[in-house]
């Protein structure tokens, strides 16, 4: 569909934002895990939760975000951050370690990875020796 970042900002993000927020705010701690599934849901990182809590405050009124308890606020970085979640362009899980510089894929998708590449390595290898035939 086409919109324009006006129609996107007034129509969509602000019921976006009271979807991730409500919870929080109704249910505390209990709430957490409903908030992290529903950015599962949608492919959202922390990263666009943090930009819809910013982009749909107005004026000088702060995020529904910034006025939640801080033990709530804590508690749903650390669910968030202890799962493994999809990202909109990968096809594999992947799970950003605080302490590297890059993603870290997962050791079974790694383990695919090392499969592929023997096996690609093996086909390459064949078509050597059937040109080398020909």
């Amino acid at each position: 569909t086409y919109s324009s970042k006006r129609t996107v900002n007034v129509d969509y993000l602000s019921h976006i934002r009271d979807a991730l927020v409500q919870p929080l705010t109704s249910q505390g701690i209990e709430g957490v895990q409903d908030v992290v599934a529903l950015m599962d849901t949608y492919y959202l990182m922390k990263e666009d939760f943090e930009n819809i809590m910013e982009i749909s405050s107005w004026g000088d009124r702060p995020s529904p975000f910034s006025k939640l308890d801080p033990k709530v606020k804590a508690a749903f970085t650390r669910a968030y951050n202890k799962e493994v979640h999809l990202i909109p362009y990968s096809l594999q899980a992947v799970k950003i370690h605080r302490h590297s510089t890059g993603p870290a894929l997962d050791s079974e998708y790694n383990e695919e990875l090392n499969e592929d590449d023997s096996q690609s390595d093996e086909k390459d290898q064949d078509t050597l020796e059937t040109d080398a035939m020909i």
